[in-house]
């Protein structure tokens, strides 16, 4: 039982930290805010992948797609097995549906781990120097 919450990083699947690496190898299936990013093209073959894009045509505004994102990653976070919710950038930064699963999960003594990937900020310090 648990929660894994992974940033995918700014874009190419490069920038991904080794820790980002090694749970991604190490997992059988995960969950993607969304699939729309760069960095999953060089997901390791062996995953089951998911993603939530149908919730954001299913629900009317933001809040109710994080919402509902935030209550299915709980339950997958209540099976033995766990889950890794994976999401774009860093996990705080920007990621609603992040706020509301640690919050909750807090509050139902849900574990959770965190692993950071570089926000965008990063790549725009980069690119603005």
């Amino acid at each position: 039982m648990g929660i894994t919450i992974l940033g995918l990083g700014p874009g190419d699947f490069s920038l991904l930290t080794q820790e980002a690496e090694e749970v991604l190898g190490g997992a059988k299936e995960v969950y993607l805010r969304t699939i729309r990013h760069p960095a999953v093209d060089g997901l390791p073959a062996h995953l089951i992948i998911h993603s939530f894009d149908r919730i954001y045509e299913e629900k009317e505004t933001f809040a109710e797609v994080y919402e509902k994102i935030a209550e299915k990653v709980l339950e997958l976070g209540r099976r033995p097995e766990g889950v890794v919710y994976i999401v774009p950038g860093h996990p705080f930064v920007g990621e609603e549906s992040v706020s509301l699963i640690v919050t909750r999960a807090e509050e139902e003594g849900i574990p959770v781990r965190l692993v950071a990937g570089l926000s965008f900020l990063e790549a725009a310090f980069s690119q603005l120097r």
